[in-house]
């Protein structure tokens, strides 16, 4: 007898995402080196928002220590995100920001290096800073 295909079937991989638990944060790193485009930026707004839901945790980490080249098209899924996290009272914070990716970040004001002024982002320099950084605050917003 076959198996039934469907039953066989695994749950393809995200494309753009790879994710772990690291000090109860869930950290999620982009794979992808560059975010250009509407059909990337849908599917890592799908991959972000399915990573969250799949999850327990409200604390969360986007690294982006592989991406090479953003344009301002990867600012919707991050919104949207950061949308999802607030409603359930949880907090996101972006790391890995190279000069390039962070000169789009910082030119639009989504992020600020010195967090001297209020932005949409709050920032680390690596997961590990971002999750220390996360596991000190509280987590209402």
């Amino acid at each position: 007898m076959t198996p039934n295909r469907e039953t066989t079937m695994t749950k393809p991989r995200p494309r753009y995402l790879e994710a772990r638990t690291q000090g109860g944060v869930l950290v999620l790193t982009i794979a992808q080196p560059q975010i250009e485009g509407e059909e990337i930026a849908q599917a890592l707004r799908d991959e972000l928002l399915d990573a969250v839901a799949g999850s327990a945790g409200q604390k969360v980490v986007v690294d982006f220590r592989h991406v090479r080249y953003v344009s301002s098209v990867a600012f919707g899924p991050l919104l949207a995100l950061r949308r999802k996290l607030n409603e359930a009272g949880g907090r996101l914070l972006l790391c890995g920001l190279n000069s390039t990716v962070g000169d789009v970040f910082y030119t639009t004001r989504m992020v600020d290096p010195d967090g001297a002024i209020t932005t949409m982002f709050e920032m680390e320099p690596d997961a590990a800073a971002a999750v220390a950084r996360l596991n000190r605050l509280p987590t209402d917003p």
